[in-house]
């Protein structure tokens, strides 16, 4: 039995090996509304008002409001299920994973994975009514064991543009494969099941941020040093907060919401997923640049452990570089978003800032 299973993992390494550099396209089912980006900022608890008002977004260089960027991959989707297909749910079929049904032309090595690492650059905002079509292509293959077992990286690079023609955002963006290592299991068997924290009255470690921000205040270029440092956001991650990213998000792999799949994988509990940290990401850069700075990109991104309800998580920043290039004010930050054991994940990420004069 176990000679099979490794055979059958490495003829699928094997094959997704033949399809290096395969590029494929589709449009996403839904276009752009209001009620997705409402649902995203709640659970968040995000008041940026470039998000919810037309009129501020408006006197912001807008035609309307607009989605926060980390949302732009939710409208190139592919439905999980349409009139006349099987359906989806039943005692002997398997659990939606990841953003549904795999659709690539490659059988995915290795049993279990979860996203790791991302790259992007965001060039056109995205507005309700807006449709989106992206083409991917399948980049690079990484052998690499970890604390989780062995298994391999999996990269791919994508461009999404909107029905009209304008390209939004260019992405690089990684996976991790893997087998458990038996050994890990049985550590991860042995521990109790995790409970959800209560933060401790008072604790500054448990000082969750007050979702109000004050938006008169705009940062400008020029006022913008090297080592400066960003307030600092934090955020209670509970169950119910980070089923409700995923479902937002419409992804459903079972490490995000299953606790018995998660502790399965080797993992200690449920874990927050790959676009909650980037939308933290975007709220800590926003809430300190302002309605009138621009995020151009974020990355490289890279998820190095995991957060898991009761945890608080906290993300920091400081200023690295700033230049001027076509007269635009550009300012390069590095992020990193801890949770109360260690930091879970690590970003670059760079803005534009308005100019005095």
């Amino acid at each position: 039995m176990a000679q099979d299973l490794v055979e059958s993992r490495d003829a699928a390494l094997e094959d997704a090996y033949k399809h290096l550099g395969e590029e494929t396209s589709h449009e996403g089912i839904d276009e752009v509304t209001v009620s997705d980006i409402r649902r995203k900022l709640e659970v968040y608890c995000f008041d940026c008002p470039l998000h919810y008002d037309d009129e501020v977004a408006r006197a912001h260089g807008y035609r309307s409001l607009i989605a926060p960027s980390a949302m732009t991959g939710l409208w190139t989707l592919r439905p999980l299920w349409t009139p006349g297909k099987p359906a989806i749910f039943g005692p002997q079929v398997p659990e939606i994973r990841g953003t549904g049904p795999e659709r690539s032309t490659y059988r995915l090595p290795y049993s279990k994975g979860f996203a790791s690492d991302r790259v992007d650059e965001y060039f056109e905002p995205v507005y309700p009514g807006d449709r989106l079509r992206v083409t991917s292509k399948f980049a690079e293959i990484t052998p690499k064991r970890t604390s989780l077992g062995i298994g391999v990286f999996l990269t791919s690079e994508s461009r999404v543009w909107k029905e009209t023609g304008e390209l939004v955002s260019l992405s690089r963006h990684g996976s991790y494969r893997y087998d458990p290592d038996p050994e890990r299991l049985r550590e991860v068997d042995a521990k109790p099941r995790r409970k959800d924290q209560t933060p401790a009255e008072g604790s500054e470690e448990f000082e969750q941020s007050d979702p109000y921000n004050d938006w008169s205040k705009q940062l400008r270029y020029e006022d913008v040093n090297i080592g400066d440092e960003l307030p600092r956001y934090s955020m209670y991650l509970t169950y119910q907060r980070l089923v409700m990213s995923c479902a937002n998000d419409r992804m459903w792999s079972p490490i995000h919401h299953n606790r018995d799949s998660a502790r399965s994988q080797g993992l200690d509990d449920t874990i927050f997923n790959s676009q909650g940290y980037e939308i933290v990401l975007e709220i800590t850069v926003r809430r300190w640049m302002g309605l009138d700075g621009k995020l151009k990109k974020v990355g490289p991104f890279r998820i190095s452990r995991s957060c898991h309800p009761g945890d608080m998580i906290t993300c920091t920043g400081h200023v690295t570089g700033k230049e001027v290039v076509d007269g635009v004010g550009l300012v390069h930050l590095e992020l990193s978003v801890r949770n109360p054991r260690t930091e879970a994940a690590h970003s670059g990420a760079s803005v534009s800032l308005p100019m005095r004069g």
